[in-house]
């Protein structure tokens, strides 16, 4: 009896334990039904969507983060009529930090009031929108837009292009864009755009807005540009040559124009006229330069079949009627026509009528004040040329121009005057007290000594040349100053 009933609580034994395990098993999923379930008190739902951004498994403020990217990301961007984008921006220029916090907080509020224990088990929709940008106001968004498009390089203003006049012509000067545009317009258009957004993953189009942009109203290619250069290069481009009578020839460059004239452009009004005064003194430089230099004396010769005689600095020549020549040129400029203009050469008597008693022959003395040389011919021939010291400008003692006859010759002797008196060993005047001299004192002779420390009015020369002259030139010999 003992054993059948030990039998039977040794097989009961094992039976109690039996319900354990799973008591266990349901506690243990019972705890992490609770852990779970807990922390979703703290976290969103998984699956759940705030403005289209996945925030499942997130707590409120990693759900911020997630919607800062998303916004950061998200871009919209403003064109013109023509579809040329004129800036961008991103999402969070008007998402601020603040506004994802308020959704979010929103969206979590709302999940928690309608939430169960075990929905986190549970699949279904658990999308959160809202419009965010629904209370922006136009004067909001055109502050935003500003700092946007300004930043801490302010305002730019636009630029038109335009013709500038330089020394040597003129330039186009590009357009500047700038960065300015209308912002109200934009704030306006945009407006409408932003306050329905509800999903930060579906992206933002372009948005095109008529007349926004405030750019330049004229540009380097623009006709207002093209019909101002080519009215310059009307002017400037002229085909200006003078061919002078010894074979040489110059031909303006647009330089050359442009550095003879006033050339002026307001907007779209051109000015090119020549200066005549900067015309005949580029005329002067040329003439040295091309045509016959120098000044030219020209007298009456003695000889009637052969009435005139041109003597100029050791040569022969003539003198150009250049006032004519700027005329003529300036007025051809005026027209906007091109021209070869061949010199006038004035062939009339030199020293006027009044010295037309002065009958030069091939014998007499020549004098250039501004060379500070002289020329003396003998029968037709050069017999002695020089360096020469005249009147003193600095002290007005100048030399007088004119044609003279000498009227003196003394050897040997002292000239005198209120502030000097100086030996001479040829003497040969021929204006009163004006004449030929040596002039020992000095060691120099020619250039601009005379500017100031010229003579007192005389022609101080060279011993040796002076002996040739006073050897070879009598009384009544003609001496032309010039």
């Amino acid at each position: 009896m003992e054993n059948t009933e030990t039998k039977e609580k040794k097989k009961s034994g094992p039976r109690k334990f039996v319900w354990i395990l799973p008591l266990i098993g349901l506690i243990a999923l019972s705890l992490a039904v609770f852990t779970v379930s807990r922390r979703y008190t703290r976290q969103f739902l998984p699956g759940t969507e705030i403005l289209g951004v996945d925030c499942g498994n997130r707590t409120v403020e990693q759900a911020v983060t997630e919607l800062k990217n998303a916004a950061e990301a998200a871009h919209f961007v403003v064109g013109d009529s023509s579809g040329v984008e004129i800036f961008r921006s991103p999402m969070s220029a008007f998402l601020g930090e603040d506004i994802l916090t308020a959704a979010a907080e929103d969206a979590f509020r709302a999940q928690r009031a309608a939430a169960r224990w075990y929905d986190w088990m549970m699949e279904g929709e658990r999308s959160y929108s809202s419009e965010p940008l629904a209370d922006l106001t136009d004067e909001e968004i055109a502050s935003i837009l500003t700092d946007l498009r300004f930043g801490e390089n302010g305002a730019v203003p636009p630029q038109d292009a335009y013709v500038e006049i330089t020394d040597t012509g003129y330039t186009v000067v590009d357009a500047v864009p700038g960065n300015m545009f209308n912002v109200y317009v934009c704030a306006r258009e945009l407006g409408k755009v932003l306050r329905p957004v509800s999903d930060l993953t579906s992206g933002v189009p372009t948005v095109i807005i008529a007349g926004v942009d405030v750019g330049p109203s004229v540009t380097a290619d623009s006709e207002e540009i093209q019909r101002v250069t080519a009215e310059l290069d009307a002017y400037l481009r002229r085909r200006i040559t003078i061919e002078f009578e010894n074979g040489n020839s110059y031909t303006f460059t647009p330089e050359d124009i442009r550095a003879v004239s006033y050339v002026s452009v307001m907007g779209r009004m051109v000015v090119c006229r020549p200066d005549t005064a900067l015309l005949r003194s580029f005329l002067d430089t040329v003439i040295e330069d091309y045509g016959t230099d120098g000044v030219f004396a020209k007298f009456l010769h003695a000889n009637e079949t052969r009435p005139y005689v041109y003597y100029r600095v050791g040569d022969r020549g003539w003198i150009m009627d250049r006032d004519g020549l700027t005329t003529d040129i300036a007025s051809a400029l005026n027209d906007r026509a091109n021209g070869t203009f061949v010199p006038n050469y004035d062939r009339t008597w030199y020293w006027k009528d009044y010295y037309k008693g002065y009958r030069v022959g091939d014998t007499f003395i020549e004098i250039s004040l501004d060379n500070q040389y002289m020329w003396c011919y003998k029968d037709g021939r050069v017999l002695v040329e020089t360096p020469i010291v005249t009147g003193n400008l600095a002290r007005r003692d100048d030399t007088r121009r004119g044609c003279f006859r000498i009227y003196g010759k003394v050897r040997d002797t002292i000239l005198r005057g209120p502030t000097w008196n100086d030996h001479v060993e040829y003497w040969m005047p021929f204006d009163g007290g004006i004449g030929l001299h040596d002039s020992s004192w000095r060691d120099e002779y020619g250039e601009d000594i005379y500017m100031a420390d010229g003579s007192h009015g005389c022609i101080n020369t060279p011993l040796e040349a002076m002996k040739t002259i006073y050897e070879n030139y009598n009384k009544g010999d003609i001496v032309i100053v010039y």
